[in-house]
C-alpha cells in the first residue's frame, strides 16, 4: 500500500499532414523513456492544470516551433491513467492537423513524420503501445473521448478502455 500519491498530469499531441503523424524520437539521454517513441507534448504547469489544450499547445510550440494558428481540429481523443509506484499519470493526448511539415529537433529527441501504416511498427512505452494499436484497430468516427486506465493481469499490462460520456 502507498502512503502518499503524487499526481502527475501531462499534455501533448499527434499532429497530421496529409497522411503522416508528427512523432518524436526521444533523446537517448533522457531520464524518462530513452529512444522510444512518442507525441509532441509534456507535464503541465501550475498555471495550465484546468486546461491540457493550453499545455498541448506549449509543448508543440516549444518542441516543434508550429504556432497554433499552424494547428487545426485539434481534438482531445484519448486520457490515459496509470499508477507507476506512487505516482498517479494522467496523460491528456490530442489528434490535429497542421499544414507545416517544417520543424526542428530540441534536446528532448528529434520528430519525424511517419505514415499512419508505419505507426505500429514503432516502440513506445507500453500504455502508448496500447492506445496507438486501439487509435489504429477500432476507429471511432465520432471521435468520442476514450479513458483507459492501466493495470495488471497475469503480471502484465492490461488496458481497460470506456468512452468518456455525459450520463445525463
Amino acid at each position: 500500500m502507498v502512503d502518499k500519491i503524487i499526481l502527475q498530469n501531462s499534455s501533448g499531441a499527434f499532429l497530421m499532414n496529409n497522411d503522416k503523424y508528427l512523432l518524436m524520437l526521444r533523446s537517448p539521454t533522457r531520464e524518462i523513456a530513452p529512444n522510444i517513441w512518442s507525441l509532441v507534448g509534456g507535464h503541465m504547469e501550475n498555471n495550465e492544470i484546468n486546461d491540457p489544450m493550453e499545455t498541448c499547445f506549449r509543448e508543440i510550440m516549444e518542441e516543434t516551433g508550429i504556432q497554433r494558428e499552424n494547428i487545426f481540429d485539434l481534438k482531445l481523443r484519448y486520457i490515459i491513467i496509470r499508477q507507476y509506484k506512487n505516482i498517479v499519470r494522467q496523460n491528456y493526448i490530442y489528434f490535429g492537423k497542421t499544414n507545416i511539415t517544417e520543424v526542428f529537433d530540441t534536446e528532448e529527441g528529434t520528430l519525424h513524420w511517419i505514415q499512419e501504416k508505419e505507426l505500429l511498427n514503432k516502440v513506445y512505452t507500453k500504455t502508448y503501445t496500447e492506445m496507438m494499436k486501439h487509435y489504429i484497430e477500432t476507429p471511432d468516427p465520432m471521435e468520442r473521448i476514450i479513458v483507459g486506465i492501466a493495470g495488471k493481469h497475469k503480471n502484465k499490462l492490461k488496458m481497460d478502455w470506456s468512452i468518456l460520456e455525459d450520463f445525463e
